[in-house]
């Protein structure tokens, strides 16, 4: 069997345009469901080894309509800006540019509309080895109180051997901060399983950002030791207890490291799954799951619990508009951002 690719429109009263979602399955059976609202990673389906049965890796909703709200952000693409800038605005030439808040003083995950929210027009390209789906959107002047227009796109191809590529550009006609990333929830030992807490989890970080209260980085760079330490792998659950709240942290990635081998590994040990990240960015947020709370229906029939799915998200420094000592994330005028990162799955 090829590489298959159907798509369907799901009519959804709480969505202001129809939903379409685009199947993509590769030879060995792995099936990716992607959606044009967010462009948004939906659903992920890989077979066991011995009983060919597809399991669910991703968590979602069971209720569609939930993606009007979206209160855990399932599934989608962040942006303009991922994770928090603090107090909503940043200078800019001697001039203070503020921002739509929606977390307190704060803005997360581009604002209150951000593009996770918008629909996003796509095309489809099916080749003997690959098939690939580039979704586009425009962001106005303005929005969410960004300057300049910013044309963004995206690329997902599915591989054959269960690999997972997204690619990300964008470009403006105004300096401003670009920092996108992908927002979907793994539970890689299949959803409505266990927790996330006896996974193992492998970061080849050596820092984290410190965060205030409001978990904006303060701009202090902290050894991953103790409960941040991962690079030799270890349960996640293992010293998750020395947290306040569990686990929603820049891990800062060591420069020099083999751009060969994964940024972060995760392991479930009871499905023998695992998951690789490779990316080009200089960290990864990682997020356990902390705020799901069991109170909204996933997509295998269960309440969605704490800790039930994490999120592995490759992109820029947070809050560096407003911290001269990191990398910046100001994307000047005609200059062409890019981004790339690899999700890779597998047994053990």
């Amino acid at each position: 069997m090829g590489f298959v690719v159907t798509t369907d429109t799901v009519q959804v009263a709480a969505l202001k345009r129809p939903l379409q979602l685009i199947k993509l399955t590769n030879p060995a059976g792995l099936c990716v469901t992607l959606s044009n609202l967010g462009a948004g990673l939906w659903s992920v389906l890989m077979p066991e080894p011995l009983t060919n049965k597809a399991v669910e890796l991703l968590q979602n909703y069971q209720d569609p309509g939930q993606f009007a709200r979206n209160p855990y952000y399932f599934a989608v693409t962040i942006g303009r800006v991922a994770n928090r800038i603090g107090a909503a605005a940043y200078m800019h030439k001697g001039q203070v540019l503020s921002l739509l808040a929606n977390e307190g003083p704060n803005q997360l995950h581009g604002g209150p509309d951000g593009l996770g929210s918008r629909f996003w027009d796509f095309d489809i390209d099916q080749q003997k080895d690959r098939v690939s789906v580039t979704f586009r959107i425009t962001s106005l002047e303005g929005d969410q109180g960004f300057p300049g227009q910013l044309d963004v796109q995206l690329c997902y191809t599915l591989l054959a051997h269960h690999e997972l590529v997204l690619e990300y550009s964008a470009v403006s006609d105004k300096d401003t901060p670009v920092s996108l990333t992908n927002h979907a929830y793994w539970a890689i030992g299949g959803v409505g399983q266990n927790t996330v807490l006896e996974q193992q989890l492998q970061l080849d970080a050596d820092f984290v950002l410190a965060l205030d209260k409001q978990l904006v980085p303060t701009g202090e760079l902290v050894p991953a030791a103790g409960a941040f330490d991962f690079k030799a792998g270890k349960r996640i659950g293992k010293d998750i207890g020395l947290l306040e709240n569990g686990y929603d942290h820049y891990f800062v990635l060591n420069k020099d490291r083999d751009q060969n081998r994964a940024a972060a590994l995760v392991r479930d040990a009871v499905s023998g799954r695992t998951l690789q990240l490779f990316t080009d960015q200089p960290g990864i947020q990682f997020y356990s799951g902390n705020f799901l709370d069991g109170s909204i229906v996933g997509n295998q029939g269960k309440p969605i619990e704490k800790y039930a799915a994490l999120c592995l998200e490759p992109h820029g420094y947070p809050n560096a508009v407003n911290k001269a000592n990191f990398p910046t994330a100001l994307l000047k005028a005609g200059q062409l951002y890019r981004q790339c990162s690899r999700f890779v799955l597998g047994y053990s």
